[in-house]
């Protein structure tokens, strides 16, 4: 067989491998979940899962269930809901941190997604900050009509506190103000689950130091780096210097930082140093080592380097010096010589 007919051959099999390949549906169904995101591990924070009786929404009642978060960021809400009658109105979440005040976040559930009867009903929320045991409040408010309300399922018992770190409160439209639906002799809770997840932390420190044609002892030169958390939104991270070089004296604005956020940006360090009183050797390199305090092997290095003038470029500045100072130094040994 000839050489053209052997590249033939070869070309017209390698084409065949390369068709079975991209046409086999197990390899595309590989490559499909090799590529495919995983959303965040979920944590339920709080709960209250029980309850027999309900409390209408409509365009004239809104309804609120305090909580006690534990847990930040607060990233999933869901609530137990009845809907026993048609209506093409949606049903409106939103978080507040007191009953008058704004809304924090807001999810609205088209009355296509509500299904008939009592369900659990989801609102994955934009993630939000929130204090760990500060009170916070679900609401829930919607315009359908009385006739086809919204109802949300709870708790209610004389001597059983269903959810002790909260309470269910009403909203009437005609008296514009909350009342709480529990009574002195009444507990009454609503059905909610609040979720947050694993708050990761991640330190990046980002700079580099360059110093070139330095005098022995000179003592301007600065410099910065910055630090920042490139973990889960709202985790907070510690940090701190661990390790710097040992030439030199080093001094920095900040040694450590505390409790920083994705969301808060960069730390900036500044950097002073006084550079060896030698210049033997003419280079010196080190590294300026910070650790995550939270996590002993998530570390960062700034990389650092100084050059000194050699001897050479030493002499040379003693040849820029301004004439009075070569008239001084030659009177100074002619005086010497003739004494």
């Amino acid at each position: 067989m000839t050489y053209s007919n052997n590249l033939k051959a070869v070309s017209i099999l390698s084409l065949l491998v390369a068709l079975l390949f991209f046409s086999d549906p197990l390899m595309a169904d590989m490559e499909e979940v090799h590529i495919q995101a995983t959303g965040p591990e979920y944590l339920l924070d709080q709960s209250q899962l029980n309850g027999l009786y309900e409390e209408n929404i409509h365009s004239k009642v809104s309804l609120a269930q305090s909580f006690t978060p534990t847990l930040t960021p607060l990233t999933k809400i869901e609530v137990k809901i009845d809907k026993p009658r048609k209506t093409v109105d949606s049903l409106t979440l939103s978080v507040r941190h007191s009953l008058n005040g704004s809304d924090l976040v807001v999810c609205t559930i088209p009355a296509a997604d509500i299904p008939y009867f009592t369900n659990w009903i989801e609102c994955d929320i934009k993630d939000i900050d929130v204090t760990i045991g500060e009170t916070y409040f679900i609401m829930l408010r919607s315009g359908t009509s009385s006739d086809s309300p919204y109802k949300w399922i709870n708790a209610y018992d004389e001597s059983d506190n269903a959810y002790p770190n909260g309470s269910m409160y009403r909203y009437y439209v005609p008296t514009n103000h909350w009342e709480s639906v529990e009574t002195e002799f009444d507990y009454v809770d609503a059905c909610f689950r609040t979720y947050s997840y694993h708050s990761l932390t991640d330190l990046i420190a980002e700079g580099f130091f360059n110093w070139t044609g330095v005098k022995p002892a000179q003592d301007n030169l600065t410099g910065f780096f910055t630090v920042r958390n490139n973990g889960t939104p709202f985790s907070r991270m510690d940090w701190k210097i661990l390790q710097w070089p040992s030439w030199g004296n080093w001094t920095f604005s900040k040694n450590n930082g505390s409790n920083l956020k994705p969301e808060d940006g960069y730390d900036v360090v500044t950097v002073f140093v006084v550079a060896p009183h030698s210049n033997v050797p003419d280079e010196y390199l080190g590294r300026i080592i910070l650790v995550n305090t939270h996590d002993g092997n998530d570390t960062a290095i700034i990389q650092a380097r100084l050059v000194t003038l050699k001897n050479k470029e030493t002499a040379k500045e003693f040849f820029r010096l301004p004439l009075i100072w070569y008239k001084m130094i030659f009177a100074y040994h002619w005086l010497r010589f003739i004494q």
